[in-house]
């Protein structure tokens, strides 16, 4: 018996860790999307870097939502590609595509927590 559930735990260990490190992914890239726009309205200029960078930590985050919320993931990829050119989307597109960062953590927030919603 103990032959068939270890490997039965490992899996389930492996899905948890797979699933902690998407949620991880997904907090880093709401924080620091967050505290970019928080410096913006505080005064900052516009950094293309930073916005980069933002591409880069959404796109990280969709890869392994994959596996648990493919929704999401998607979301994920679309906030990633809003970041390349921001000043091609408008209100409507942001709104269509789910990408509006306060839907996003509400997203995110069902998917940490989904018995409190």
């Amino acid at each position: 018996m103990t032959k068939v559930l270890g490997p039965i735990a490992t899996l389930s260990k492996d899905k948890r860790e797979l699933k902690d490190s998407a949620l991880r992914a997904t907090s880093c890239a709401l924080d620091e999307t967050y505290l970019y726009y928080r410096d913006l309205g505080k005064g900052s200029t516009r950094n293309l870097e930073r916005e980069a960078m933002l591409s880069k930590y959404w796109s990280a985050a969709a890869i392994p939502l994959r596996h648990f919320d493919d929704n999401l993931s998607q979301i994920c990829e679309h906030k990633s590609e809003y970041w390349v050119n921001p000043e091609h989307y408008n209100d409507e597109d942001i709104q269509e595509l789910g990408i509006g960062l306060n839907d996003v953590r509400q997203a995110y927030r069902r998917m940490l927590n989904p018995r409190a919603y």
